[in-house]
C-alpha cells in the first residue's frame, strides 16, 4: 500500500511526539499531535502491565474524534534486569510517586540504583497501535537492548537516553537519527509498523529473538577457521575474536555468525572435537560480553550443534539443509533456535532453469523441517551462492537473479556474495579487493528481495540497506 503522508500523535507528551516525529520524518511522512487539531483531552486510566491495551486504548480513545485520520499511539517503557520488580510500565508513575520533576532527576536515580549492581543490562520496549481510517488496527513492538552507563552522556537524545549505552559504545542520545533506527525501541517501531503497512513484515524467531527486515539482516561473518578462504590467515585467539565481534556489533550487526570449519571447495573436515573447541570458548565470550547479541554458528555436524546451542547460540546455519542426519530434525524441533537452510548443489548437476530448482528445493525442505516440528518462522533461506558443483560464474550469477523469485516463501532470504569467487573469475579480483563489487552485488540481491546480508563488512552493509530504505520509502 501507499504509505500515508500523516499520522496524528495520541498523546499528551510534546518531547515523545518530538522524539517519534524524528523517525517518521526520515521516511517523508509528518507526524503531528493531536493537540494540532483538536483541543486537548485527559486520557482514559492506563493499565500497569498492558503496553498494548495502553496503547490501544489512547489510539482508539483519539480516532473517535478523528476518524477519517491515521491515529497512531505508544506505549514504552524501560525493563531493567537488576530490578526487574520496580521497573517497566511503572517507570513513569515511579517517577511520579518519588517527586522527580526533571530529567536530570530521573537519570541520577537510575545512576544510583545500579552504582553498586554488577548487572547493567536493560531493554526498552515500545509498543505501537495505528489505526487507520478503514478502521484497521495495526500493532507493532519494538525492542533495544542497552546496558547502563555509569555517566550521562550526550545531548542529542533526552531524558534517559542519554544513559542508556547501545552496542555501538555510544549512548542513544549520542547516536544520529538514522543510527537510532537499529538501535532505539521507538525507532525498530517505527521500521516495523513501515515494513507492515507496505506488506514486508516477516519475523525470523531466533531463540526469544524476533529478527525483522524493514532495513536489512545484517549478519556478520566471524571465522575462528584459519582455512577460511577469505581472512584465515588473521584468525587469532578467543579475545581477538570477541574484538571483532564487538566492533561488528557497534558497526550495526543485527547476528554474529562464528564459523570454526570452513566448507570452501576442497576443505578438509574437522572432527566435531576440534570444531567445538574452536567455537564454544567465543560463543560464551560474546554472550557474556554482550547478552542481547544474537549469535548464529555455521556448521553441519550435529554434535557441533548441539554444543553451540549449549553455548548459547541463537541460529544454526546448516549448508546441507538439516535433512542430511535425522539427529538434526529432532534437535531443531526441541529448541526455539533459528535455522538458516541452504540450497547446496555441491553434489548435483543444476537444470537450466536454476529458479525452479531452487524453488522445487526449498518447497520440499520447508515441508520436511515443518512435518518434524519446526515453526516456519524459525527458518531463513540461503540461495547457495557459491557452492554450485562446478563454481560456474554464470551459474552464480543466475542464482544471484532467482532469489526474487523465492520471495514466495514468505521467509527472509540470505545474500551471502561476499569476497566470493565470482568476482575473481569475472574482474580478476584478489580476495582483498572484492569488497566493492560484493557491496554491488549485495545491493542488487537487497532490491530483489534477498535482505539478510551475510558480510564481512558490517558498517558498509548498514549503511547500504538503510539507505536504499530510505530513498525507498522518500516522498
Amino acid at each position: 500500500m501507499t504509505l500515508p503522508r500523516r499520522l496524528v500523535f495520541a498523546s499528551n507528551n510534546t518531547a515523545k511526539t518530538a522524539d517519534v516525529a524524528k523517525f517518521f520524518k526520515l521516511y517523508g511522512i509528518e507526524l503531528i499531535n493531536y493537540r494540532e487539531l483538536m483541543p486537548a483531552q485527559d486520557f482514559p486510566p492506563e493499565t500497569t502491565n498492558d503496553q498494548t491495551l495502553n496503547a490501544r486504548i489512547k489510539a482508539q480513545f483519539i480516532h473517535s474524534f478523528l476518524p477519517t485520520e491515521y491515529v497512531l499511539a505508544d506505549d514504552s517503557g524501560m525493563f531493567l534486569r537488576a530490578f526487574p520488580e520496580r521497573f517497566g510500565l511503572t517507570t513513569a508513575r515511579e517517577f511520579r510517586a518519588l517527586g522527580l520533576t526533571t530529567v536530570a532527576a530521573e537519570n541520577q536515580y537510575v545512576l544510583d540504583l545500579y552504582g553498586a549492581a554488577d548487572e547493567r543490562s536493560a531493554y526498552m520496549a515500545a509498543i505501537f497501535v495505528l489505526i487507520t481510517p478503514d478502521h484497521d488496527v495495526i500493532t507493532v513492538e519494538g525492542r533495544g537492548g542497552v546496558a547502563i552507563s555509569s555517566e550521562s552522556r550526550g545531548t542529542f537524545g533526552k531524558g534517559l537516553d542519554t544513559i542508556f549505552l547501545t552496542e555501538t559504545g555510544q549512548t542513544i542520545a549520542e547516536l544520529t537519527t538514522a543510527e537510532q533506527l537499529n538501535y532505539h525501541h521507538r525507532g525498530r517501531a517505527t521500521k516495523r509498523l513501515l515494513a507492515k503497512l507496505q506488506d514486508d513484515d516477516i519475523i525470523w524467531q531466533a531463540n526469544g529473538h524476533d529478527l525483522t527486515q524493514e532495513t536489512g539482516m545484517i549478519y556478520g561473518v566471524l571465522n575462528v577457521s584459519p582455512e577460511s578462504f577469505y581472512n584465515g590467515e588473521h584468525v587469532g585467539g578467543v579475545a581477538d575474536s570477541l574484538a571483532q565481534a564487538t566492533q561488528q556489533l557497534a558497526d550495526g550487526a543485527d547476528v554474529i555468525e562464528v564459523g570454526g570449519q570452513t566448507t570452501r571447495p576442497g576443505f578438509v573436515p574437522l572432527t566435531p572435537e576440534e570444531e567445538i573447541a574452536r567455537i564454544v570458548p567465543v560463543i560464551q565470550g560474546i554472550k557474556k560480553a554482550h547478552p542481547y547479541a544474537v549469535v548464529a554458528v555455521d556448521t553441519y555436524k550435529y554434535e557441533v550443534m548441539v554444543a553451540a546451542i549449549n553455548a548459547g547460540a541463537d541460529i544454526i546455519n546448516d549448508v546441507n539443509g538439516f535433512t542430511d542426519d535425522t539427529r538434526k530434525l529432532s534437535l531443531m524441533a526441541t529448541t526455539a533456535v533459528g535455522l538458516l537452510t541452504m540450497f547446496n548443489p555441491r553434489d548435483n548437476e543444476l537444470s537450466s532453469d536454476i529458479a525452479s530448482d531452487m524453488i522445487a528445493f526449498f518447497t520440499d525442505n520447508l515441508a520436511t523441517l515443518e512435518a518434524a516440528g519446526i515453526a516456519r518462522e524459525r527458518i531463513a533461506l540461503d540461495p547457495g551462492v557459491g557452492y554450485s558443483k562446478n563454481s560456474d560464474v554464470y551459474q552464480d550469477l543466475a542464482m544471484m537473479r532467482a532469489v526474487e523469485r523465492l520471495t514466495v516463501f514468505k521467509r527472509p532470504i540470505m545474500t551471502a556474495v561476499s569476497n566470493k569467487g565470482w568476482a575473481k573469475f569475472l574482474f580478476d579480483l584478489p580476495k582483498d579487493e572484492r569488497s566493492d563489487l560484493s557491496l554491488v552485488a549485495a545491493t542488487e540481491m537487497y532490491r530483489l528481495g534477498a535482505k539478510i546480508l551475510r558480510v564481512h563488512d558490517v558498517k558498509s552493509a548498514r549503511h547500504m540497506t538503510s539507505f536504499v530504505e530510505l530513498l525507498k520509502n522518500a516522498h
